[in-house]
């Protein structure tokens, strides 16, 4: 497949034009090769993933977290950005992030966790319904389709039964602002059924394949728990917009003491699964997208996943 093609594809299925000015999602290496014929997909670059990707002969590495995240002064092999980048570069091999623009993409992160957690009732953006009309609402990066009235703008709201989908418009209102707008990569969506703290944590670790106490745990002190704030990633700073939302529990990573301390005064259970938890669906997400739409296109082109494991904690 073309160069420019696949980059062309990429950014069809992602929201990068709303994190051009914030973020660092596009193309972060170029080696100027014209015909990309085998990509690796990957959460994030090391050593690792990068042999990985010379065994397998991968032409680009497309990873979620980027590579090239703070300006670089020099590449030396003493720093592992630098020494990346010199593999990278002596193999010939292009890479590609899709950071916030794929935490927030219509099909992204956020929602495939919705989708993994079969939650009920999540604020979905327009491109879930190609017969939305055109006066939708612009609101938190998305345009939430749906008619309009004189009252009210209706949003989209999904609920996910395993393989099978369920779209519904509701009411979007002030009263209701968090609850229908993904607000970037948050969201907030109903467990299948109310579950206890106890009960929370372990459906939480199976869904996600998480090992066996994986996760760490704020008990809030609720006896049942239905509404659900998630953000995947580093999202500890959202506690106080779960809160003010009167959500029973809210899911993220990289979770700070403090954070912990003010979620549990406030009464809101928190589990966070890990920056590496909660992100590594990134793979297998992206790669499948990424098929489909080559398919689509009619093109040829390798994807893979990979197999090098990038989480650095040691269980």
């Amino acid at each position: 497949m073309r160069y420019e093609k696949l980059i062309e594809l990429i950014e069809e299925f992602t929201e990068l034009e709303w994190f051009e000015d914030e973020d660092h999602s596009g193309v972060q290496v170029h080696c100027s090769r014209e015909e990309i014929d085998r990509v690796l997909v990957c959460l994030e670059l090391n050593d690792e993933v990068i042999a990985e990707a010379v065994a397998k002969q991968a032409d680009m590495i497309i990873t979620h977290h980027p590579l090239l995240f703070h300006p670089v002064n020099s590449i030396t092999p003493d720093t592992p950005v630098g020494r990346y980048l010199l593999q990278l570069i002596a193999s010939g091999i292009d890479v590609y992030s899709s950071h916030l623009a794929f935490d927030a993409a219509p099909r992204g992160n956020s929602i495939y966790l919705a989708e993994l957690l079969r939650l009920r009732d999540v604020a979905v953006p327009e491109e879930w319904d190609e017969q939305v009309p055109d006066d939708g609402e612009e609101s938190g990066g998305f345009r939430f389709g749906g008619r309009m009235d004189d009252a009210h703008c209706y949003a989209r709201r999904a609920s996910f039964f395993g393989d099978h989908i369920e779209v519904r418009d509701v009411i979007n209102d002030e009263d209701t602002e968090f609850e229908y707008d993904m607000d970037e990569v948050g969201s907030i969506g109903y467990l299948p059924v109310p579950m206890d703290f106890r009960e929370f944590c372990t459906y939480v670790e199976r869904r996600l394949d998480l090992p066996k106490n994986y996760i760490r745990c704020v008990d809030g002190g609720r006896d049942k728990l239905e509404k659900i704030a998630f953000c995947t990633g580093a999202g500890g700073e959202f506690i106080y917009r779960a809160v003010r939302e009167h959500c029973d529990a809210y899911i993220t990573g990289d979770l700070k003491l403090h954070e912990a301390q003010y979620a549990k005064a406030m009464g809101l259970t928190v589990i966070d699964a890990g920056h590496y938890g909660t992100e590594k669906i990134f793979t297998e997400n992206f790669a499948a997208q990424l098929r489909e739409a080559v398919e689509e296109e009619g093109g040829q082109l390798a994807v893979m996943e990979a197999e090098s494991v990038t989480n650095p904690y040691t269980l």
